[in-house]
């Protein structure tokens, strides 16, 4: 059984919409509430990014999200016009650290590499 769900979006309001079709897109296939999350919380954390620092030179917004639901799997793709960034390539954060010497902010892409059990890159044709 195969089901793909795809969204546009051009504004960070828009994330709800989306989270809200993830959220349809598990009860229409049965899946774990926590499984749901992961997916929203992970989609959440990259758009949010996407949308925060994708886009300084005021280009506008084409923001692609698709996920497929095959058998045990789901694969969900993230694709956008914005300025290149790998955040296979951020550090993660030193979470031993007190939390008064934390740097503000960088534990989004930690957040997904901990929900998700794979992160994937490219980008080819002026797309991330």
């Amino acid at each position: 059984m195969g089901d793909h769900l795809q969204a546009g979006i051009q504004s960070l309001d828009q994330i709800s919409d989306v989270l809200s079709t993830i959220e349809g897109f598990g009860v229409r296939h049965g899946l774990p509430a926590q499984a749901v999350f992961h997916l929203q919380l992970a989609c959440d954390e990259m758009l949010t990014n996407i949308m925060s620092y994708g886009f300084p030179d005021g280009r506008p917004r084409d923001i692609q999200v698709s996920i497929w639901f095959k058998r045990d799997m789901i694969e969900t793709e993230i694709v956008d016009n914005g300025v290149p960034f790998n955040p296979l390539l951020q550090a993660e954060p030193d979470l031993t650290l007190p939390l008064e010497k934390r740097e503000i902010g960088g534990l989004g892409i930690h957040f997904i590499r901990a929900v998700m059990d794979g992160l994937n890159y490219h980008r080819s044709d002026g797309r991330n």
